[in-house]
């Protein structure tokens, strides 16, 4: 019986792992995913050793037109130069996105394990997933902007109340699915111990789905970070935001059109980019 079970285990366990979820990035939709988005990381981390000018250097200058002079974006209402600041913004948003990505997908895979594991915690756990859902991303980035003050720290706080609640019923929806499947039942039979199966079977491939949400929670964070420094509660003057230039730069479209389009198509491409990642990861984890 034993020997029977483990032969049924050996063919029931999903094949495929970490590089069938992988093989999404080789689609279409994901090399050009990932082309576009490395392409706006490389633009802002390499084309500013390229420039004169840095993001917080003002000069007399003021509203220059694009695509002439030393400025190639032109310059702002107070002459520092429109791509520098650009170029700050995306590395900016990419350290907040660093930095607060990684705090929710620890968070809420753990909180929606720990709600299979316990019904009591998974009681607790589906409370605080639909009480974040409750709040639109924006209203409850400007409740913490008021609470802690505007600024990076109450945009982290922010991204991460905002994206655990994806990562979160994610793990908790897999790991619910995985553990009615045959390969468990087959493992349960041939003696394995739960230990062994959670973490050799269902984590792995409940790791996958939460990693195939990565994607779209990144650009869910940096379309938050942009509208709370749309309405001036995100990162504050005279530091470099993309939201708060696309805002700012509203004010001179006719004057200087580059000041707000190019914060915005640095954005659009981001997301764009993001987006298409994400489709082609959830794919791949579709395909298994």
């Amino acid at each position: 019986m034993t020997a029977v079970a483990a032969l049924a285990l050996r063919w029931a366990v999903p094949a495929g792992g970490r590089r069938g979820l992988l093989s999404g990035l080789r689609t279409l939709r994901g090399i050009v995913g990932v082309a576009v988005v490395g392409l706006v990381l490389l633009a802002g981390l390499i084309l500013p050793l390229f420039l004169k000018a840095g993001p917080l250097q003002q000069s007399a200058d003021a509203l220059a037109p694009a695509w002439t002079g030393a400025h190639l974006f032109g310059t702002d209402e107070v002459g520092r130069d429109i791509l520098a600041r650009v170029l700050a913004g995306i590395r900016l948003d990419a350290v907040l996105v660093v930095v607060a990505v990684p705090i929710s997908v620890v968070l809420g895979t753990a909180l929606g394990l720990l709600s299979v594991a316990n019904p009591l915690a998974g009681d607790v756990a589906q409370w605080i997933f639909n009480l974040l859902l409750g709040f639109p991303g924006v209203v409850m980035g400007i409740a913490v902007s008021v609470a802690i003050a505007p600024g990076k720290t109450a945009i982290i706080v922010a991204m991460v109340l905002a994206t655990i609640p994806a990562f979160g019923r994610q793990a908790r929806i897999t790991a619910m699915a995985e553990l009615s499947r045959d390969y468990v039942a087959a493992a349960t039979v041939a003696g394995t111990p739960r230990r062994e199966i959670a973490r050799h079977h269902i984590l792995p491939n409940v790791l996958d789905t939460v990693i195939a949400r990565i994607a779209p929670a990144v650009s869910h964070a940096v379309l938050l970070e942009g509208a709370l420094s749309v309405v001036g509660l995100g990162i504050q003057p005279p530091q470099a935001s993309l939201g708060q230039m696309i805002a700012s730069g509203s004010q001179y479209l006719s004057d200087a059109p580059m000041y707000a389009l190019a914060p915005l198509v640095a954005v659009f491409l981001a997301v764009m980019g993001l987006s298409l990642i994400g489709d082609a990861l959830n794919d791949a984890v579709l395909r298994r």
